[in-house]
């Protein structure tokens, strides 16, 4: 009788150890298909082209506008990046020969130069990024027989944003705006105030 019985819980005390042993289910690795964040650090060179606009007044004299006019530009700079936060800065040479006077078809604006602080944040492939620095450049008179070229000079401040294709090819898009004056040269007391903007579309590569 109690080998009988014996015979019967077996089975129950088998399945009883089974349920007590833990089921362990297979590990399935996970794959990330995230794209590697951009990293903006780093030297850069680049060429641009776009549109001036703005006006000039002299003292005495009178103010007037500044023809709309094409401008190319070549640029270089470097920038260092914590975090989001991308900072850096610029050097840039602009042609501006077309930018003349209104009514004064032979004196305008015929070159400049602009040294830029740079402070952005960085977002995926995209840097959104406000600049502030000063320019120099010429006012040149071509009728004038001698000093026919002033020096302007002043500040630069704008904004702009970038767009990274890879780590090396980035297109973008700046407006920049400038307060300029200037002394005419030959000692005459007149002077002028000149405000001065620019919309570029640039090409950068970046090291």
């Amino acid at each position: 009788m109690m080998t009988a019985t014996a015979i019967a819980l077996t089975p129950l005390a088998a399945t009883a150890g089974n349920v007590s042993e833990p089921i362990v289910p297979a590990t399935v690795p996970v794959i990330s298909t995230a794209p590697a964040a951009m990293d903006w650090s780093g030297a850069y060179v680049g060429l641009g082209y776009g549109q001036t606009t703005g006006d000039i007044a002299f003292t005495p004299g009178g103010a007037f506008d500044l023809d709309d006019a094409g401008t190319a530009s070549a640029f270089g700079g470097y920038q260092l990046q914590r975090g989001n936060l991308v900072f850096g800065g610029e050097l840039a040479w602009n042609s501006t020969d077309d930018s003349l006077v209104i009514d004064f078809t032979t004196a305008g604006i015929t070159d400049m130069i602009d040294l830029k602080g740079r402070v952005g944040y960085a977002t995926g492939s995209f840097l959104i990024y406000c600049v502030l620095g000063c320019s120099m450049g010429k006012y040149a008179d071509k009728l004038s027989i001698a000093n026919n070229k002033w020096d302007i000079n002043g500040v630069n401040y704008g904004i702009g944003a970038d767009y990274a294709f890879n780590k090396n090819c980035i297109v973008s898009a700046e407006y920049l705006m400038r307060d300029l004056d200037g002394d005419e040269p030959t000692g005459v007391a007149l002077t002028t105030d000149i405000n001065y903007d620019t919309l570029l579309l640039r090409v950068m590569y970046k090291f």
